[in-house]
């Protein structure tokens, strides 16, 4: 899980909650359409640079290329859309982006934990802190953490050692054994970053976390 600060909620967003008040129909989740639906979600993926909110996988909206339908991603409620008002419902605080643009696939994520409760949020600022990864690219909680049920609720509610995704990290944490302290301090701090296309790396925080582990930072 990586930190996530969101942006202003989107200008269409607002004009259309404005208008569905002003004509007195509902204003839900439901009833949100495009433009406005694309353009919430367009929002979303920018301000987590194109990760799933949850898993920190590559995301985009859609994708029409069948080789790349596991990167689409769809509008995720943190408190369940079952659970909540319709003011809630489209709080813009409330939504995120989250990989799986088919309803039962993937089996992690926003898709697997249908209404449960998400005990750690990703607006939580030290939500990253909470998290550690092993090399075979399992996330566990950090031990004795005063948060440490909470996170471990969290990985298994989002089902985060999913098999496909403790091997991507795992394949992407075994490229940097060979690393030196020097080139693990540089990549460290390209974590941090987002690149020209305002993208963060896939998996940067369980690159973070494990450089930090097992190197010596300048």
């Amino acid at each position: 899980m990586k930190h996530i600060h969101k942006n202003p909620e989107p200008s269409e967003l607002i004009s259309w909650k404005q208008q569905q008040q002003a004509i007195g129909v509902n204003c839900n989740y439901e009833s949100l359409q495009n433009p406005h639906k694309r353009k919430v979600h367009e929002s979303l993926l920018n301000e987590q640079g194109y990760l799933c909110c949850y898993c920190c996988r590559s995301i985009v909206r859609n994708s029409s290329n069948i080789e790349h339908k596991q990167d689409g991603s769809h509008i995720e409620h943190f408190a369940a859309q079952s659970k909540t008002d319709d003011a809630l419902s489209v709080a813009y605080h409330n939504l995120h982006a989250s990989c799986g643009s088919q309803e039962h696939w993937p089996h992690h994520c926003g898709n697997y934990r249908k209404n449960e409760r998400i005990p750690i949020s990703p607006l939580d600022p030290d939500c990253e802190s909470y998290f550690t990864y092993n090399s075979n690219g399992n996330i566990r909680a950090v031990a004795d953490h005063p948060k440490q049920q909470e996170v471990q609720k969290t990985i298994d509610v989002l089902n985060l050692n999913h098999y496909d995704l403790a091997k991507s990290r795992e394949e992407l944490l075994d490229t940097l054994i060979s690393l030196s302290d020097a080139e693990a301090s540089e990549l460290f701090q390209f974590c941090l970053k987002r690149n020209s296309e305002g993208k963060f790396e896939p998996y940067c925080a369980a690159m973070a976390d494990y450089i930090q582990q097992y190197f010596s930072l300048s």
